[in-house]
């Protein structure tokens, strides 16, 4: 191995230790410790056991014997196993156990392959599972494609792949056949799926991996010797779990014991214990949820009953478009209320023909200082109505998009040759044929004002046709896709600015030469409007409309009570009290009980 293939592996090491295993797993521990779990075989979830599938049962699995690691259970599968468990019961603590013990194995022997978690709530798409995780090592590692599809080749990374049952439903079934496919094509990587034990159930389609095993419920024993750790405080808890048997079987998840004891650490000395009233489930989140809202933080700006509120209405939105992960460039106007969702398309239409008309002021200041009343009120016309275009059809010219009801962020731009061309040539027979009319109108010369005209008609149908936006592939910090669009509209209106200003200067000299001061004086109006307006419009519609659609909504919502005026810095207080997690520039909650507590929560 050169120094260049070890400077790679040891970026990548870096990478997976700060996105997943400080990032990610280490935060859901909430600065707790970890909890030893129990583990058992089940032969017949496999697709290749032999063992017929109504053997699912617990009674027909294998126990591990108690104080197995995931690591020896890894070891022993060769390598290739399936995870099974039940919502809380443990799965993101077997997680970073692996990945913390599988780091350190390629840290310490370079001829170890290295660990990588994938969260299959991204698999969007029926393809091979090769290209998908060449993919996500780009998007979500900063891996260059070529070196990605080099590692999996030669067998030089882990892909551990969390939550199968997370794929969309009509997925799942393509998704599993293309691990299998992978498994064939690539016999000698490592692998590891997680997935919900129900959920796996249901799907027709089995793994064939080489073992699978069944996360077990935490025993009494487990359970006391994990609280007696903790410390003196927890004895009321520990009490309350061996009087009381409905409260014992809701501690028997990792999660479930975990709320327990940092709801009964949030407590005040000397305190009522809460084993009588932590009966069910819901009451369980609902004493988590009100002792983190109203937990210390860096950021005491948002009071306890607003924090559960505005939690509680983003998680209703979330589980009604299925999406895990909130990020802000998610938020839509079919999150208003439904007597809102007309008034923000009007408003936005309005906006679109203020900004565009208020493109031929300048225009019309200019032609009233030279005494030109007939052109300033022909350019102010020409203003209104080309405004209106745009804003009642939703195009700027030919093909740029204006959607009033959906914010559709332009995040990336990028540029089109075989695009370009043919807006091109659409534009330069457009610029033609406008020349040869406003020249025969005016008697200024056809021939020059024909050329003039078609060479800026191509350039701008070049440019308009060329460019393309984009999302970017990652995103690091909360808000960065509204950002960009701002950015975006900024960097195309500097590029047209300067390809407007350049034809403007361009055509006054063509002018002057020609016809002297007088015909200068008669078309700046209109040369100074035409790219007022273009500028203005391709700045809308590559970025700047859906910044302003997203400041619009932020704002309604906001009225409505439904989040915070600085909504990032609440998402980081929440973050902060252990009821959301940062995963890269978007959130989500500690756990899907959690989102669907809050989701139920009126």
């Amino acid at each position: 191995m050169n120094e260049q293939e070890r400077q790679n592996r040891a970026v990548m090491l870096e990478r997976v230790k700060t996105v997943w295993l400080q990032g990610v797993l280490e935060e859901s521990l909430h600065g707790g410790e970890i909890i030893d779990l129990g583990f058992a075989y089940r032969p017949a979830a496999l697709g290749n056991s032999g063992v017929p599938s109504w053997q699912q049962a617990a009674e027909y699995d294998y126990l591990l014997p108690l104080g197995t690691t995931i690591a020896d259970v890894f070891s022993a599968a060769e390598r290739v196993l399936l995870v099974l468990g039940e919502p809380g019961a443990g799965k993101t603590t077997m997680l970073l156990q692996l990945v913390s013990r599988l780091l350190a194995e390629a840290e310490a022997d370079i001829s170890c392959p290295m660990p990588a978690v994938f969260a299959l709530s991204a698999y969007t798409a029926d393809r091979p599972l090769a290209d998908w995780l060449i993919d996500q090592l780009a998007n979500n590692y900063e891996t260059p494609r070529r070196l990605a599809a080099q590692w999996i080749d030669a067998g030089q990374f882990v892909p551990l792949l969390d939550g199968l049952d997370e794929v969309e439903a009509t997925l799942r079934p393509a998704c599993a056949e293309a691990i299998n496919a992978f498994r064939r094509q690539h016999p000698d990587v490592a692998m590891l799926v997680t997935a919900r034990s129900r959920d796996y159930q249901a799907l027709a389609t089995r793994l064939n991996m080489d073992k699978a095993i069944v996360l077990q419920p935490l025993t009494l024993a487990q359970i006391d010797a994990y609280l007696a750790r903790r410390g003196p405080r927890l004895a009321g808890l520990r009490d309350s779990l061996a009087a009381d048997r409905t409260l014992r079987e809701l501690a028997q998840t990792p999660l479930m014991l975990s709320i327990m004891t940092l709801a009964y650490r949030r407590m005040p000395e000397g305190g009522e214990g809460m084993g009588a009233g932590l009966l069910t489930r819901t009451q369980l989140f609902e004493v988590y949820a009100e002792r983190m809202a109203r937990y210390r933080s860096k950021d005491m700006r948002f009071s306890p009953s607003d924090t559960i509120a505005w939690l509680s209405w983003l998680a209703r939105q979330l589980i009604r478009e299925g999406k895990p992960t909130f990020f802000l460039e998610d938020m839509q106007p079919a999150w208003l209320d439904a007597g809102d969702r007309p008034r923000f398309g009007r408003d936005m239409r309005l906006l679109v023909f203020m900004i565009l008309s208020g493109a031929a002021l300048p225009a019309v200041f200019i032609a009233l200082v030279f005494g030109r009343w007939g052109a300033a009120a022909a350019v102010l016309l020409a203003g209104l109505l080309a405004a209106a275009v745009p804003a009642l059809t939703g195009r700027f010219l030919l093909r740029a998009r204006l959607p009033f009801d959906r914010i559709e962020t332009v995040e990336s731009l990028r540029w089109s040759w075989p695009y370009a061309a043919l807006g091109l040539g659409v534009g330069a027979a457009g610029g033609l044929v406008l020349g040869a009319l406003i020249g025969w109108i005016s008697r200024w010369g056809v021939p020059p004002w024909a050329a003039l005209l078609a060479a800026a008609g191509g350039t701008l149908g070049a440019v308009e046709a060329g460019l393309r936006p984009g999302d970017l592939r990652l995103r690091m910090t909360p808000g960065q896709g509204v950002n960009q669009s701002f950015q975006s509209g900024f960097t195309v209106l500097t590029r047209i600015g300067f390809l407007a200003a350049l034809l403007f200067s361009t055509a006054l000299f063509v002018a002057m030469s020609l016809s002297g001061r007088s015909v200068v004086l008669a078309i700046a109006p209109w040369l100074m409007w035409l790219m007022a307006y273009l500028n203005l419009g391709f700045a809308l519609a590559y970025g700047w409309l859906a910044y302003f659609q997203h400041l619009w909504l932020r704002r309604r919502l906001y009225d409505r009570g439904h989040i915070a005026r600085d909504y990032p810095a609440f998402l980081n207080q929440a973050a902060e009290r252990n009821l959301l997690r940062k995963v890269g520039g978007g959130y989500t909650y500690v756990h899907a009980l959690l989102l669907q507590y809050f989701g139920e929560r009126k």
